[in-house]
């Protein structure tokens, strides 16, 4: 399962990689910021099975801004996933369609379990286009 981390924080970043790449059944690449996740996303084909995604990135584009743009360049629809320590987290994640939303700090154990949920539900809808 191909899945695309962008986190600003570079402790959190490495923890959620980690977490995700412990799971043995994760590909992963990160990113640091929205400008560097898209040049990541591109690479990728705008393929990735799930995004995590930060809400607050720091400078540049947020998250919501780089959701949007991802979902404008991508040929289909990605699941998000937020795990963000942003007060209205679950308040944005609804406004940006996010398929669930995690606070900070978040529990490996569901981090893990949503990530898989919805990147099994992706891959599915990819390999059969009739759904």
């Amino acid at each position: 399962m191909r899945v695309l981390v962008v986190e600003d924080d570079p402790d959190t970043l490495a923890a959620v990689a980690t977490t995700l790449r412990d799971a043995d059944e994760f590909a992963v690449w990160v990113a640091r910021d929205a400008a560097q996740a898209l040049a990541v996303a591109d690479e990728l084909g705008y393929d990735a099975d799930v995004l995590v995604l930060d809400l607050d990135l720091g400078h540049g584009m947020r998250g919501d801004q780089f959701a949007a743009e991802y979902r404008r360049r991508a040929a289909k629809t990605t699941p998000i996933v937020v795990v963000s320590g942003v007060p209205r987290a679950p308040e944005l994640a609804r406004s940006i369609r996010a398929a669930a939303a995690l606070p900070k700090p978040f529990d490996a154990e569901e981090l893990v379990r949503t990530v898989r949920i919805f990147g099994t539900r992706s891959k599915r809808e990819r390999s059969d286009p009739a759904e």
